[in-house]
């Protein structure tokens, strides 16, 4: 049986993102007036193809839902499709505001952008990979290879129980 759970934005992390676009947006209309203007061409064109590499970059990495099925879970973005069997599940863990309260580093990727996507570290987890878009709803799924995976999914209490009833080892 296959079922999808929606990964909806926290209010937070849709007021970040709101923030960022309206910025990349005035950013990129001030080259644009630059280039008119008579400036820098080569310059503007440049920190144009940036900031739009940089924008449409988040797109392609966002979760926009997590997939539960008989072999095993996938998160479902743009790019690709991360698929995790129930045999490199050791456990699924529920976590509480992962990058509210507690002292989280991000390593590498987006720290609110349509969500906390990358590598982060934090003292309870460790190093770990992120698609979480709502940390009220997070879960750490703790893999037997490989760095544990954050995920956020809209019904965490619908969640558990389905990875219980075809997880369990």
């Amino acid at each position: 049986m296959k079922t999808i759970y929606e990964c909806s934005q926290s209010t937070g992390v849709k007021w970040i993102t709101v923030i960022f676009f309206l910025v990349m947006i005035l950013a990129i209309l001030v080259s644009i007036y630059e280039v008119s203007k008579g400036g820098n061409n080569i310059e503007a064109i440049i920190v144009t193809a940036i900031l739009l590499v940089v924008s449409f970059s988040c797109f392609l990495v966002f979760p926009m839902y997590i997939i539960a099925e008989d072999e095993g879970i996938g998160i479902r973005t743009l790019l690709r499709t991360k698929r995790i069997s129930y045999e490199d599940i050791d456990r699924i863990e529920r976590v509480d505001e992962l990058f509210g309260t507690t002292k989280t580093i991000r390593l590498l990727g987006m720290g609110g952008v349509l969500g906390y996507i990358g590598l982060f570290r934090t003292k309870g987890v460790g190093t770990f990979r992120s698609y979480v878009t709502d940390d009220k709803r997070a879960f750490v799924i703790y893999r037997t290879k490989g760095m544990p995976i954050a995920i956020s999914v809209n019904e965490p209490d619908e969640f558990m129980p389905y990875y219980m009833k075809g997880g369990t080892k």
